[in-house]
């Protein structure tokens, strides 16, 4: 026991910390702590020190179990020092490798302002590393993936709703507001509408995420379905071309112009697109014409197509006797601009016909305008749209359309793009050079042929009213005879006279001079 004594004795003479104290001089580190950290277990003025410039004492840094000579506390690549003291531009936390949290460390945000050409620099990075070539060659590569000026304190640089870590996984922009040019901020394509920040068009449709969103074309569609209606026909081709490019089932678009022209595609099913002039309905109900006219000219002359449309129709009581197509769910008026997916006829005389039978289909175009001021039974077969493009059918070598011997080739405007189902965003046809038009023919609305209905039904009542009138007189005055002869007979058979007694003579008349008297 005494040699025990002695021997931890002569040990505490040596090195000056106590034996029976695990803190010696009081600092509230472990002896133990301390000199494996190299710190000085009798001397408690350690214990405030900062060795590694990373705001926290030697206590403190006990206290969260770091080293007191890390140069660099969190492991971002950057020193402590770099950090605290804003050696590259921004004063960040030497605790957090991601100082904003957004994603990106430290080192990440500012490596674009990192000059590998100064010492001074370099040293601070990565300075645990003693491969320092090795150290210029990672800040070189992340030059290359990281290369925006970004700012380590403020999670979302370009204030733009996406923090800058979400900008750099989506492909985006971390400095622009609107990475894609598409009108939407990176944040609401990601949050709010659900679309890519980094792509103008992310279904493909040929319309930008903002077009759709906000309804350029005067028709709100879904920025990430290229079909929103679900109809075959994209988008895109809708509100940019619709009726100029081909719709399931036909696989050709042909200008009103060519159609008349030509005797192409006979037999086949082709888009076209036109207005009415006129329309004809059908005694039985069971489908009607529609007389056509070119979408640029009001001008009637020489050769026309028509519309057969094999739908049966109704009269629609409510709003002023109109006629309505059953199958279509329309109510056409003349002018109206409409599409028609039909099979194309030959030419008869100056008349050539398409033909709207059960694969057929028919669809009214409308401006925001006209579908406001007018009643629409459904808009199943409705197109609306704030620009309307009357342009020529796009260009398509293939495939080669069925002639009839005496026609010649159709132009190359009255073809396509391809086949319907083809998902490639089609582009817009030129617009052909201006001509002079008309003044358009004014569409009657469904108050017009109200009021037409209301002056009908009037002048039906009127005319009736006149009938009523004089069948009540004609009865007031045969009654009346009638009346009188009952009585006469009566007052006859009271007198015993028969029914057949003559009745009594008139007074003669004589005439004296001029004057006519009773005698």
């Amino acid at each position: 026991m005494v040699v025990l004594v002695g021997i931890l004795m002569s040990i505490a003479s040596v090195s000056g910390q106590h034996p029976l104290r695990a803190d010696t001089d009081g600092d509230g580190m472990p002896d133990g702590w301390e000199v494996e950290h190299g710190l000085n277990p009798n001397n408690a003025g350690d214990a405030s020190l900062d060795y590694n410039d990373n705001g926290l004492s030697n206590f403190q840094e006990y206290k969260e179990d770091y080293d007191p000579w890390d140069r660099d506390t969190d492991e971002d690549g950057l020193s402590n020092y770099a950090e605290t003291t804003g050696l590259f531009g921004f004063f960040t936390d030497p605790l957090a490798e991601d100082t904003d949290d957004d994603g990106l460390d430290d080192l990440e945000e500012i490596c674009i302002n990192i000059n590998t050409g100064n010492e001074t620099h370099m040293w601070e990075l990565y300075p645990n590393d003693a491969d320092r070539a090795a150290v210029k060659d990672k800040i070189a590569s992340i030059r290359e993936k990281y290369h925006y000026k970004l700012n380590p304190t403020n999670s979302d640089t370009d204030y733009d709703g996406l923090n800058d870590g979400a900008e750099i996984s989506n492909e985006a922009n971390p400095t622009s507001v609107d990475s894609d040019g598409d009108g939407l901020r990176d944040g609401d394509e990601v949050y709010v509408y659900q679309t890519d920040p980094a792509l103008r068009d992310t279904d493909g449709d040929g319309l930008t995420d903002a077009e759709e969103i906000f309804g350029s074309y005067g028709f709100v569609t879904d920025p990430t379905e290229e079909d929103t209606d679900g109809d075959g026909i994209s988008d895109g081709e809708e509100c940019l071309s619709f009726g100029f490019v081909p719709i399931a089932p036909s696989r050709y678009a042909v200008s009103y112009e060519d159609f008349i022209s030509e005797n192409g595609y006979v037999n086949e099913s082709i888009t076209l697109k036109a207005r009415v002039d006129t329309i004809k309905y059908g005694v039985g109900q069971t489908n009607y014409t529609i007389y056509l006219k070119s979408l640029e000219s009001d001008m009637i002359g020489g050769r026309r197509g028509v519309a057969i449309v094999k739908s049966s129709w109704h009269y629609d009581l409510e709003y002023g006797m109109m006629h309505v197509d059953d199958r279509f769910k329309l109510c056409l008026y003349e002018g109206d601009t409409i599409v028609i997916v039909g099979t194309a006829k030959r030419t008869e005389g100056s008349t050539r016909e398409i033909m709207v039978e059960s694969g057929g289909k028919l669809y009214l175009v409308l401006s925001p305008e006209e579908a406001r001021k007018r009643w629409l039974p459904s808009n199943e077969y409705v197109k609306i749209f704030s620009k309307q493009k009357d342009t020529t059918p796009l260009p398509s070598p293939t495939p080669t359309p069925t002639l009839t011997p005496e026609s010649s080739p159709p132009s190359t405007s009255t073809s396509s793009l391809g086949d319907a189902n083809e998902t490639t965003a089609p582009t817009p046809a030129p617009t052909p050079s201006p001509t002079p038009n008309p003044a358009p023919t004014p569409t009657p609305g469904p108050m017009d042929n109200l009021k037409k209905s209301v002056s009908g039904l009037l002048g039906y009542g009127a005319f009736g009213l006149i009938i009523v009138v004089i069948a009540f007189f004609l009865y007031t005055k045969v009654g009346r005879q009638v009346g009188k002869r009952r009585k006469d007979k009566k007052k006859q058979k009271d007198t015993g006279g028969s029914d057949d007694a003559p009745l009594p003579e008139m007074p003669a008349i004589r005439e004296t001079g001029t004057k006519k008297e009773w005698s």
